[in-house]
């Protein structure tokens, strides 16, 4: 079947936290991805709710161009109440669907690059979520990674990949700290992430891609990244 551009169906009013919002299933298509948005406790409202929309289809598509073409074309975006954490990316029948608390926007209404996050994690599809081929720091690593890259405005959420190593920060922290030193080492070595991306999907990647492909082993990069920052910090 057909999608329109934006098919929007009202359902029944709904307030929460947010005034004036209203429960809906939003479905748009552009770039050759359609976007599902399904808000069905009304708990956002429409300004925040058509910023998240937006921010994904100015990054997913981005994302699963350089990275995975053959990444879903169709994507769910939910919007849940009942969920405690920020957002997240399910598995199975849940690994196009991104999952978000409305009461973190409710706190954070500018947070709305946690989609690209988010989304980078579809087009990962990683097998093997936190095993020895999918190590979970390398991969929020290279999706926060993709949030500095892509994201929209990133400044406005209060979000950043940190300018210092500190003491406690070592190469497997994940998240932001990885994210910072994979910008780095990919700047040194382009070509670096996409190489252990596309490990990733197929189960093959191992430590020693990283010497393959920097000439260096992974202690040994992070003490260089360490060592480039001008700090004292250390710990890989």
């Amino acid at each position: 079947m057909r999608l329109r551009r934006c098919l929007i169906v009202p359902v029944v009013a709904a307030t929460l936290a947010f005034p004036a919002a209203h429960a809906a299933e939003i479905q748009q298509t552009r770039d050759g991805v359609t976007l599902t948005y399904q808000d069905q406790s009304g708990s956002t409202v429409a300004a925040v709710r058509d910023r998240i929309i937006a921010t994904f289809f100015a990054t997913y598509p981005r994302e699963r161009r350089d990275y995975h073409p053959a990444a879903p074309s169709s994507v769910r975006i939910v919007m849940d109440p009942s969920y405690d954490g920020v957002a997240y990316v399910g598995e199975k029948e849940k690994s196009a669907t991104i999952t978000i608390n409305p009461r973190w926007l409710e706190k954070h209404p500018n947070d709305t690059d946690l989609v690209t996050h988010e989304a980078m994690h579809i087009v990962q599809g990683y097998p093997g979520y936190a095993s020895e081929q999918a190590p979970s720091w390398l991969v929020e690593g290279i999706a926060d990674y993709a949030r500095d890259h892509y994201g929209v405005d990133n400044a406005a959420g209060g979000w950043a990949l940190p300018s210092q190593v500190k003491p406690e920060h070592k190469v497997d922290t994940g998240y932001r700290v990885t994210g910072a030193f994979l910008k780095w080492s990919e700047a040194g070595h382009p070509g670096l992430v996409k190489a252990l991306d596309a490990a990733l999907r197929k189960g093959t990647y191992t430590p020693a891609l990283w010497k393959a492909h920097t000439g260096e082993d992974l202690a040994a990069l992070w003490e260089a990244y360490v060592a480039h920052q001008g700090n004292g910090a250390r710990g890989a």
